[in-house]
Protein backbone atom coordinates (compact mmCIF):
# COMPACT_ATOMS: atom_id res chain seq x y z
CA UNK A 1 0.00 0.00 0.00
CA UNK A 2 3.21 2.45 0.79
CA UNK A 3 4.14 1.90 -2.84
CA UNK A 4 1.10 2.91 -4.59
CA UNK A 5 0.70 6.21 -2.25
CA UNK A 6 4.52 6.70 -2.81
CA UNK A 7 4.47 6.33 -6.77
CA UNK A 8 0.83 8.66 -7.01
CA UNK A 9 2.61 11.24 -4.41
CA UNK A 10 5.91 11.23 -6.97
CA UNK A 11 4.20 11.45 -9.75
CA UNK A 12 1.64 14.42 -8.40
CA UNK A 13 5.10 16.27 -7.48
CA UNK A 14 6.00 16.15 -10.57
CA UNK A 15 2.85 17.16 -12.46
CA UNK A 16 2.89 20.22 -10.09
CA UNK A 17 6.61 20.81 -10.68
CA UNK A 18 6.11 21.16 -14.46
CA UNK A 19 2.74 23.84 -13.70
CA UNK A 20 5.23 25.49 -11.38
CA UNK A 21 7.77 25.76 -14.39
CA UNK A 22 5.21 26.57 -16.71
CA UNK A 23 3.79 29.59 -14.21
CA UNK A 24 6.41 32.13 -15.12
CA UNK A 25 5.83 32.22 -18.73
CA UNK A 26 1.97 33.69 -18.11
CA UNK A 27 2.26 34.75 -21.96
CA UNK A 28 2.06 31.26 -22.87
CA UNK A 29 -0.69 31.12 -21.91
CA UNK A 30 -4.04 31.86 -24.25
CA UNK A 31 -6.27 33.54 -22.35
CA UNK A 32 -9.06 33.31 -24.70
CA UNK A 33 -9.50 29.45 -25.35
CA UNK A 34 -11.90 28.01 -23.31
CA UNK A 35 -12.77 31.29 -21.77
CA UNK A 36 -15.64 29.70 -19.72
CA UNK A 37 -13.99 26.87 -18.38
CA UNK A 38 -10.43 29.11 -17.24
CA UNK A 39 -11.09 28.41 -13.76
CA UNK A 40 -13.36 26.01 -12.43
CA UNK A 41 -15.56 23.73 -14.75
CA UNK A 42 -18.20 22.13 -12.27
CA UNK A 43 -16.44 18.56 -12.72
CA UNK A 44 -16.93 16.76 -9.11
CA UNK A 45 -14.32 18.39 -6.68
CA UNK A 46 -14.69 21.42 -8.48
CA UNK A 47 -15.14 24.08 -6.46
CA UNK A 48 -16.40 21.79 -3.56
CA UNK A 49 -14.70 18.52 -1.91
CA UNK A 50 -16.24 14.79 -2.72
CA UNK A 51 -14.98 12.10 -0.68
CA UNK A 52 -14.42 9.03 -1.11
CA UNK A 53 -18.03 7.63 -0.04
CA UNK A 54 -19.23 9.81 -2.58
CA UNK A 55 -20.39 12.04 -0.45
CA UNK A 56 -20.14 16.04 -1.04
CA UNK A 57 -18.69 18.97 1.29
CA UNK A 58 -15.71 19.94 2.76
CA UNK A 59 -13.53 17.39 3.43
CA UNK A 60 -12.51 14.68 0.60
CA UNK A 61 -10.76 15.42 -2.58
CA UNK A 62 -11.20 19.48 -3.59
CA UNK A 63 -9.86 21.03 -6.29
CA UNK A 64 -11.28 23.92 -9.18
CA UNK A 65 -10.80 22.85 -12.30
CA UNK A 66 -8.90 19.05 -11.88
CA UNK A 67 -12.30 17.05 -11.51
CA UNK A 68 -11.54 14.39 -9.12
CA UNK A 69 -12.26 10.45 -8.85
CA UNK A 70 -14.55 10.21 -6.17
CA UNK A 71 -18.13 10.88 -7.67
CA UNK A 72 -21.02 12.24 -5.98
CA UNK A 73 -24.23 8.97 -5.30
CA UNK A 74 -26.96 9.60 -4.81
CA UNK A 75 -28.73 11.89 -2.17
CA UNK A 76 -25.56 14.23 -3.01
CA UNK A 77 -26.20 17.57 -4.38
CA UNK A 78 -24.03 21.15 -5.00
CA UNK A 79 -24.27 24.37 -6.37
CA UNK A 80 -21.41 27.08 -6.48
CA UNK A 81 -20.79 30.15 -8.11
CA UNK A 82 -17.33 31.45 -8.64
CA UNK A 83 -15.98 34.96 -10.05
CA UNK A 84 -12.77 34.90 -12.35
CA UNK A 85 -11.15 38.53 -12.54
CA UNK A 86 -9.29 39.12 -16.13
CA UNK A 87 -6.68 41.06 -14.75
CA UNK A 88 -4.76 40.78 -11.28
CA UNK A 89 -7.45 42.60 -9.07
CA UNK A 90 -9.22 40.40 -7.04
CA UNK A 91 -13.11 40.81 -7.14
CA UNK A 92 -16.57 39.29 -6.72
CA UNK A 93 -19.06 40.26 -9.51
CA UNK A 94 -22.00 38.55 -11.27
CA UNK A 95 -20.94 39.24 -14.89
CA UNK A 96 -18.75 42.18 -16.53
CA UNK A 97 -15.76 42.58 -18.98
CA UNK A 98 -13.43 42.40 -15.70
CA UNK A 99 -14.76 38.91 -14.77
CA UNK A 100 -15.59 35.68 -16.08
CA UNK A 101 -17.94 34.13 -13.73
CA UNK A 102 -19.19 30.66 -13.63
CA UNK A 103 -22.41 28.89 -11.59
CA UNK A 104 -23.20 25.19 -11.53
CA UNK A 105 -25.44 22.97 -9.98
CA UNK A 106 -24.88 19.18 -9.40
CA UNK A 107 -26.55 16.18 -8.95
CA UNK A 108 -25.62 12.79 -7.73
CA UNK A 109 -26.80 9.26 -8.66
CA UNK A 110 -26.12 5.64 -8.04
CA UNK A 111 -24.24 3.93 -5.53
CA UNK A 112 -21.15 4.98 -3.24
CA UNK A 113 -18.01 4.19 -4.72
CA UNK A 114 -19.82 3.60 -8.58
CA UNK A 115 -21.85 7.25 -8.43
CA UNK A 116 -23.23 8.87 -11.58
CA UNK A 117 -22.82 12.94 -12.08
CA UNK A 118 -24.53 15.23 -13.85
CA UNK A 119 -24.06 18.44 -13.87
CA UNK A 120 -25.24 22.34 -15.66
CA UNK A 121 -22.84 25.44 -15.93
CA UNK A 122 -24.08 28.22 -16.09
CA UNK A 123 -21.83 31.40 -17.41
CA UNK A 124 -22.40 34.91 -16.20
CA UNK A 125 -26.13 36.21 -17.13
CA UNK A 126 -26.39 33.71 -20.05
CA UNK A 127 -28.54 31.77 -17.81
CA UNK A 128 -30.17 29.85 -20.47
CA UNK A 129 -26.34 28.53 -21.48
CA UNK A 130 -26.66 24.92 -22.59
CA UNK A 131 -23.76 23.03 -20.64
CA UNK A 132 -24.18 19.70 -19.44
CA UNK A 133 -21.55 17.66 -17.51
CA UNK A 134 -21.24 14.37 -17.16
CA UNK A 135 -19.12 11.23 -14.89
CA UNK A 136 -18.94 8.05 -14.12
CA UNK A 137 -17.29 6.35 -11.27
CA UNK A 138 -15.78 2.77 -12.78
CA UNK A 139 -13.60 1.74 -9.78
CA UNK A 140 -13.86 2.30 -5.70
CA UNK A 141 -10.86 3.19 -4.00
CA UNK A 142 -9.25 0.22 -2.19
CA UNK A 143 -6.38 -1.02 -0.64
CA UNK A 144 -4.25 -1.29 -4.09
CA UNK A 145 -6.00 0.81 -6.82
CA UNK A 146 -7.14 4.31 -6.45
CA UNK A 147 -10.69 5.55 -7.45
CA UNK A 148 -11.16 5.86 -10.72
CA UNK A 149 -13.49 7.41 -13.47
CA UNK A 150 -14.11 8.77 -16.95
CA UNK A 151 -15.98 12.19 -17.93
CA UNK A 152 -17.30 14.24 -20.45
CA UNK A 153 -17.24 18.19 -20.31
CA UNK A 154 -19.69 20.13 -21.93
CA UNK A 155 -21.85 17.31 -23.35
CA UNK A 156 -23.83 19.34 -26.26
CA UNK A 157 -20.12 20.50 -27.72
CA UNK A 158 -22.65 23.86 -27.05
CA UNK A 159 -19.79 26.32 -25.86
CA UNK A 160 -16.45 27.89 -27.22
CA UNK A 161 -13.08 26.50 -27.22
CA UNK A 162 -12.07 29.37 -28.79
CA UNK A 163 -13.23 32.79 -28.41
CA UNK A 164 -15.97 34.08 -30.99
CA UNK A 165 -15.66 30.95 -32.48
CA UNK A 166 -18.88 28.45 -31.92
CA UNK A 167 -18.77 24.72 -30.26
CA UNK A 168 -15.67 22.70 -29.58
CA UNK A 169 -14.93 22.99 -26.08
CA UNK A 170 -16.47 19.37 -25.46
CA UNK A 171 -13.28 17.45 -24.19
CA UNK A 172 -13.26 14.06 -21.87
CA UNK A 173 -11.17 12.61 -19.54
CA UNK A 174 -9.89 10.03 -16.93
CA UNK A 175 -8.73 10.62 -13.72
CA UNK A 176 -8.02 8.70 -10.52
CA UNK A 177 -7.95 9.55 -6.88
CA UNK A 178 -6.65 8.69 -3.45
CA UNK A 179 -6.42 9.69 -0.39
CA UNK A 180 -3.05 9.39 0.83
CA UNK A 181 -2.89 10.66 4.31
CA UNK A 182 -6.04 9.10 6.48
CA UNK A 183 -5.14 11.16 9.52
CA UNK A 184 -6.45 14.41 11.11
CA UNK A 185 -4.91 16.32 8.71
CA UNK A 186 -5.83 14.31 5.57
CA UNK A 187 -4.53 15.01 1.84
CA UNK A 188 -5.88 13.79 -1.18
CA UNK A 189 -4.42 13.83 -4.79
CA UNK A 190 -5.92 13.08 -8.60
CA UNK A 191 -4.48 12.42 -11.37
CA UNK A 192 -5.78 12.18 -14.65
CA UNK A 193 -5.56 13.11 -18.95
CA UNK A 194 -8.23 14.88 -21.01
CA UNK A 195 -8.21 16.14 -24.05
CA UNK A 196 -10.00 19.75 -25.66
CA UNK A 197 -9.81 21.66 -22.26
CA UNK A 198 -6.97 19.59 -20.88
CA UNK A 199 -4.89 20.25 -23.83
CA UNK A 200 -4.38 16.20 -24.14
CA UNK A 201 -1.97 16.43 -21.46
CA UNK A 202 -2.12 15.42 -18.37
CA UNK A 203 -3.07 16.91 -15.08
CA UNK A 204 -2.74 16.39 -11.34
CA UNK A 205 -3.89 18.42 -8.06
CA UNK A 206 -3.38 18.06 -4.82
CA UNK A 207 -5.55 19.21 -1.32
CA UNK A 208 -4.35 18.95 2.15
CA UNK A 209 -6.52 19.88 5.62
CA UNK A 210 -4.61 21.10 8.35
CA UNK A 211 -7.90 21.37 10.06
CA UNK A 212 -11.13 20.19 9.49
CA UNK A 213 -12.14 24.27 8.81
CA UNK A 214 -9.69 24.72 5.84
CA UNK A 215 -8.08 23.19 2.98
CA UNK A 216 -4.64 24.31 1.40
CA UNK A 217 -4.27 23.14 -2.55
CA UNK A 218 -2.23 23.06 -5.78
CA UNK A 219 -3.22 21.82 -8.88
CA UNK A 220 -1.91 21.91 -12.74
CA UNK A 221 -5.12 21.46 -15.36
CA UNK A 222 -3.80 20.82 -18.26
CA UNK A 223 -3.05 24.44 -19.24
CA UNK A 224 -2.43 26.48 -16.21
CA UNK A 225 -1.22 25.77 -12.16
CA UNK A 226 -3.13 27.11 -9.65
CA UNK A 227 -3.02 27.47 -5.67
CA UNK A 228 -6.09 27.66 -3.91
CA UNK A 229 -7.22 27.73 -0.28
CA UNK A 230 -11.25 27.09 1.05
CA UNK A 231 -12.75 27.78 4.47
CA UNK A 232 -15.97 26.10 5.57
CA UNK A 233 -18.13 28.92 7.10
CA UNK A 234 -21.22 26.61 7.83
CA UNK A 235 -21.80 23.20 8.58
CA UNK A 236 -24.90 20.64 9.76
CA UNK A 237 -24.90 16.89 9.26
CA UNK A 238 -26.30 17.73 5.84
CA UNK A 239 -25.32 20.93 4.63
CA UNK A 240 -22.02 22.70 4.15
CA UNK A 241 -21.39 25.59 2.72
CA UNK A 242 -17.48 27.04 1.93
CA UNK A 243 -15.45 29.86 0.44
CA UNK A 244 -12.60 29.30 -1.66
CA UNK A 245 -9.82 31.16 -3.35
CA UNK A 246 -7.56 30.54 -6.29
CA UNK A 247 -4.91 32.34 -8.21
CA UNK A 248 -4.81 30.67 -11.67
CA UNK A 249 -1.43 30.81 -13.62
CA UNK A 250 -0.34 33.05 -10.58
CA UNK A 251 -1.92 35.72 -12.70
CA UNK A 252 -5.56 35.74 -12.28
CA UNK A 253 -7.47 35.36 -9.03
CA UNK A 254 -10.93 33.35 -8.60
CA UNK A 255 -12.73 33.66 -6.04
CA UNK A 256 -16.37 31.94 -4.94
CA UNK A 257 -18.57 29.47 -2.57
CA UNK A 258 -20.21 26.65 -2.67
CA UNK A 259 -23.62 24.77 -0.67
CA UNK A 260 -23.69 21.48 -1.08
CA UNK A 261 -26.08 19.09 0.24
CA UNK A 262 -25.69 15.31 1.74
CA UNK A 263 -28.57 12.59 2.59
Amino acid sequence: MFRHHLVMTLVLMSVGCVGALLAPAALAVEWKDYAEFQHTSALPGNGYAVNENGQVGFLGAFHMNVPCAYTPCNGNYAACYYSGSNDSALRFSTGGINTDSTGMIGLGFGKPGAGLYLSETFVESRLSVNCFNFQWQLHDETRDVPAIAVGVLDILDQREAHLGEPHGARSFYITMTRKIANTSAPVYTSLGFGSGRFEDRPFGAVSWFPTDWAMLGFEYDGRMPRPQAALNVYTTDKWKATGAIGWSNFERPVVGFNITYSN
